[in-house]
């Protein structure tokens, strides 16, 4: 019977051990803090509608357009956050519609854009909006494409540019020094420079051009003409370098060669040529070395026509 009771006293502090046990863990994750579950990612339609496009510069790589913004969610009382502008900020904002499944406004932005002019002035430009939440990162807020309230109005007119269509997609934006990402909402505006703005951009040096080379037609037996000769074709070359300043003007510093500037590359090479055969004419009209006058004047006048056509011709196959 000793032994019995002394079984039934081990059990009764085997029980009492493990319900100190069990208390003592209960009382432990009473002071623990409770983690928190991981935040879902809560998808919003953002659209955009573009109403009218403003002026372009290209020298500040700005522009200015006037839009329909919309948000929707599938399900009431979703979050739509704060959204705001990654490449420029709004000028103006109104609040049209506020509903717990959509949210409407219209805006208009002042914007800015890296463009790549090597093709200038036939280049093509994307103009972007770009918009991304101010604080709900990738796990909170999820922005997705709509294309039943994107678009672009038929009614759009930008001077010297033709649509050639609009795309919009999402982007997960990476930001290395928070170790955070963002959904980014970025719709296109593709926009073409007209072909006949382009090349009335060239008319005027090619004018310069063909005077240049009709100046390597003029001969005559006294010193005047060659002298007039060279006054003329170094008057079209200063006239060329004026013209290329002026068309400069229009955009900013660039690290790199436009289209344009290969064209007036080509030019000053012609122009020089013409000019340097009028130089040898005159000197060898004072030397009266009548046959090395004669073999200048007979090859300029033939070859550098030929040359400019080659060059100009080149120029367009290999850049534009």
């Amino acid at each position: 019977m000793a032994s019995g009771r002394l079984s039934r006293e081990m059990r009764v502090s085997t029980r009492s051990g493990i319900l100190v046990v069990l208390i003592g863990c209960v009382f432990c994750m009473s002071l623990t803090p409770t983690a928190q579950a991981a935040p879902t990612a809560n998808t919003v339609l953002v659209g955009v509608y573009v109403l009218n496009v403003g002026e372009i510069d290209l020298r500040t790589g700005s522009y200015t357009i006037d839009f329909y913004l919309s948000m929707r969610c599938p399900t009431a009382g979703c979050n739509f956050g704060s959204f705001e502008f990654m490449n420029g900020r709004a000028s103006s904002i109104r609040l049209e519609e506020n509903t717990t499944t959509e949210k409407f406004w219209r805006i208009q932005a002042n914007l800015y854009e890296n463009m790549d002019l090597h093709q200038y002035p036939f280049d093509s430009h994307a103009l972007l909006i770009e918009i991304e939440d101010q604080s709900l990162t990738k796990q909170n807020l999820t922005y997705q494409p709509d294309p039943t309230y994107s678009g672009i109005d038929p009614s759009i007119v930008v001077a010297g540019w033709s649509v050639a269509g609009w795309a919009q997609s999402v982007v997960n934006h990476y930001y290395q020094v928070y170790n955070e990402t963002y959904s980014r909402y970025v719709f296109s505006l593709i926009l073409d420079r007209e072909p006949m703005s382009a090349v009335a951009i060239f008319i005027p040096v090619l004018l310069l051009t063909f005077v240049s080379l009709m100046a390597t037609l003029m001969y005559g037996d006294v010193s005047s003409v060659f002298e007039a000769r060279i006054l003329l074709s170094g008057s079209l070359l200063i006239a060329a370098v004026l013209f290329q300043l002026t068309l400069d003007s229009g955009l900013p510093r660039l690290g790199y060669l436009t289209f344009a500037d290969w064209f007036m590359i080509t030019t000053y090479f012609v122009m020089t040529g013409g000019l340097v055969s009028g130089i040898l004419v005159l000197n060898y009209h004072h030397r009266r070395d009548a046959a090395k006058l004669k073999r200048i004047h007979h090859y300029s006048r033939r070859l550098l026509p030929l040359l400019a056509v080659a060059l100009y011709s080149l120029v367009f196959l290999l850049l534009a």
